[in-house]
């Protein structure tokens, strides 16, 4: 029997080892293009490759599957078989998107744009004036740079123009030049890459309108579903490169719906910001993460940087530009940065605290004008993955348990209304707190054998939560302790800030919660496992994706930019990896408070 863990939708199956994988995703009702009953004839069921072994390619897919496409790892699902205990694959044309959070709740401010436009008038030449084309320009312009694709349209435009042109600049440099005296449209993007999805926000640069949004599963997930797994995949294949273009094309898959939506030319897309933790912004980059992989943890670089979208192949004004504000530490990255910007917290009067929990969990606290960051090694069971039946937020997972006082599940509800085929983390959550409230999991974590819904299981005790479309969707003793590290370094991680920062829970004002998984949380289950400091309600913000919001400010506002920098060089990191405290204090956090 092996493990086939399937992409997009974060669905482990078990598939026996003398069964296709098309079998085993017909069984899970997974949707995947067939026309041909399996026979291998119609070619549609792809599937990529991302960790373990299948079989050797058959006659049918050498003949089926374009040799490109096979180079890139796809197989027929009908023809593959696994041949190692665990697998991933990545499945073409699934209908199971999971659900990605783009919104907030949290505004960006006044657009002062890099870009802007410069109409100018110049005198033709004459027999007297016998100056070049481009040096009338730029003396016009008052000194500029014009690259060579600006150069090889000039004279045509000025002479269609009669020498009156708008100019269109990216700081000093001329990125599109038009005839006459016109308003010309120019947009921009800001992107966040996060380890499971990439978000491209399109705006109007002109009024710092948001026009369009377009969200799509970051394509680096088919080489690990963590930043670890990705790091180690550069570090053993040197493949740096083949992980960045991964990213690439997340951002230009979005970018091509964004243009074709909204009928947009890419020459007016003219700049780009774009942040995610330290690892995500070193492989958008191109730079090899292996510092990060390995104590100290430097990055290879945290200033912030300006590129030109030429230099790394985004769909866009080839002279825009695309800035990469700096990151924080080696796993406390600029989509932190951004969520401190979007939350104003450095700006706080009274102790407040911003927590994005994720598979890397970053904490923020301000007091005294003191900006802490810590980043906790949460891992990624609260987002579903490394549970037994845990899925992504897609169709058919289970978002919301209720356990009553005897330990039954008498509520559940899943994403759409869809038959369950799993839960996602939202769901763990609410059935983590339920089971240890009412008894069935105790002060340590142990479920109780004696329970009803309690049985021994493949990998030991378990509990039964429903029957789904394809079997039974069990909770396991190996779930349970995933949950509990994962926890354990959470609470460890902001109750260590407040030691740091020697603030109380009475003295804090606001606990801002950003990020996709921990806006469909239900504050109660996740502040009972102590996920969140125990304050009032009305002390808590759920504000959505703050690190898009931290993006969009630095791409409409371009002092937004030095002012994220500035705010970056004054924040101080604390390493729980070198914290003395953090062991004792993580040791007594794994349990469960039943009171």
């Amino acid at each position: 029997m092996s493990k086939v863990f399937v992409e997009p939708i974060g669905l482990t199956l078990t598939i026996d080892e003398q069964d296709n994988l098309l079998d085993g995703l017909m069984r899970a009702q997974i949707d995947i293009p067939t026309d041909c009953a399996g026979r291998g004839t119609c070619g549609k069921c792809l599937v990529r490759l991302g960790s373990g072994e299948l079989t050797a390619p058959t006659e049918r897919e050498l003949k089926r599957i374009p040799e490109k496409l096979r180079n890139e790892g796809w197989r027929l699902a009908c023809q593959a078989r696994p041949r190692s205990a665990r697998v991933s694959i990545e499945v073409r044309g699934t209908a199971g998107q999971r659900r990605i959070l783009t919104t907030s709740q949290l505004t960006t401010g006044a657009a002062h744009p890099a870009v802007h436009t410069r109409s100018v008038r110049l005198e033709p030449p004459t027999l007297e004036d016998k100056r070049s084309d481009l040096e009338r320009f730029d003396q016009g312009l008052g000194g500029v740079e014009v690259p060579l694709h600006v150069l090889e349209e000039l004279p045509a435009t000025l002479r269609e123009g009669k020498w009156n042109v708008t100019a269109t600049l990216y700081g000093e440099r001329v990125i599109d030049v038009h005839p006459g005296d016109r308003e010309c449209e120019c947009y921009g993007v800001a992107v966040d890459i996060g380890t499971s999805k990439v978000i491209a926000y399109l705006f109007d640069l002109g009024k710092g309108a948001l026009i369009d949004q377009e969200a799509i599963e970051n394509p680096q997930m088919r080489y690990g579903e963590d930043v670890i797994s990705r790091i180690a995949h550069a570090a053993q294949h040197k493949e740096t490169a083949l992980l960045a273009r991964a990213v690439r094309e997340g951002i230009n898959s979005n970018l091509k719906a964004l243009y074709e939506r909204q009928d947009i030319d890419l020459s007016h897309v003219c700049d780009m910001t774009v942040v995610g933790n330290t690892a995500m912004h070193h492989l958008a980059l191109g730079l090899s993460p292996v510092g990060l992989g390995q104590a100290p943890f430097a990055p290879a670089t945290a200033e912030p940087l300006t590129l030109k979208a030429s230099e790394l192949g985004i769909d866009m004004n080839p002279d825009g530009g695309v800035h990469f504000p700096p990151p924080i530490a080696g796993f406390v990255g600029s989509d932190a940065l951004a969520v401190v910007a979007a939350t104003h917290l450095a700006d706080k009067q009274k102790p407040s605290m911003a927590i994005d929990i994720g598979t890397n969990t970053e904490i923020a606290l301000t007091h005294d004008g003191r900006v802490t960051v810590t980043s906790c090694a949460s891992g990624p069971a609260f987002e579903g993955y490394q549970i037994r039946n845990g899925m992504k937020a897609v169709a058919g997972a289970i978002e919301r348990v209720r356990i009553d006082e005897n330990g039954e599940a008498v509520e559940l509800a899943t994403i759409t209304g869809a038959d369950p085929i799993g839960i996602c983390g939202s769901g763990v959550v609410d059935l983590l707190a339920g089971l240890v409230h009412a008894g069935v999991i105790d002060k340590s974590g142990r479920m109780d054998a004696g329970h009803p819904r309690v049985r021994r299981g493949e990998e030991g005790a378990e509990y039964l939560l429903t029957v789904g479309p394809h079997g039974d969707i069990v909770f396991t003793q190996h779930d349970v302790r995933s949950l509990q590290l994962a926890k354990g370094a959470i609470n460890s991680g902001w109750e260590l800030l407040m030691q740091t920062l020697d603030v109380s829970l009475d003295e804090l004002d606001t606990v801002f919660i950003a990020g996709a998984f921990g806006n469909y949380l239900d504050l109660a289950a996740a502040q009972y496992l102590g996920l969140f400091p125990p304050v009032e309600t009305e002390r808590v913000a759920f504000v959505g994706n703050a690190a898009g919001v931290g993006a969009q400010m630095a791409l409409i506002d371009v002092g937004a930019r030095s002012r994220m920098a500035e705010v970056r060089d004054r924040i101080q990191f604390l390493d729980l990896a070198t914290d003395k405290r953090f062991l004792d204090v993580f040791s007594h956090r794994l349990g469960f408070s039943t009171d």
